[in-house]
């Protein structure tokens, strides 16, 4: 997975909205949101897997959220300029580069 500078690539808008095509997606940007800064990208699969599961994930749901999240929507949010990814420290933050309003508008 590749950090970015956190700029959505207006040149290719098919990369945004590719990334926001995706509930799991929508919501980690909701709860990146609601955080008001970084997450360890752990606590964003936990948060996601709890979720997910009415408030009753294990271990083994969580540890296939974080994979989803490591290998498939993290690395879309991210070339599409809408999180910025620190491989170092495993965190992952919202960048300004998108209107919450809009996705909003696209639902759960």
């Amino acid at each position: 997975m590749t950090s970015t500078d956190g700029t959505l690539r207006h040149s290719n808008k098919s990369l945004a909205y590719d990334a926001l095509s995706s509930p799991r997606r929508r919501h980690v940007i909701r709860l990146l949101d609601e955080a008001e800064g970084a997450l360890d990208l752990n606590d964003l699969a936990e948060a996601v897997a709890e979720d997910e599961q009415d408030g009753d994930a294990d271990d083994s749901q969580v540890v296939r959220v974080y994979a989803s999240l490591y290998h498939v929507h993290v690395p879309k949010l991210a070339d599409a300029g809408i999180v910025r990814y620190r491989g170092e420290d495993d965190r992952v933050r919202l960048t300004h580069a998108i209107s919450l309003d809009a996705i909003d508008v696209l639902g759960e």
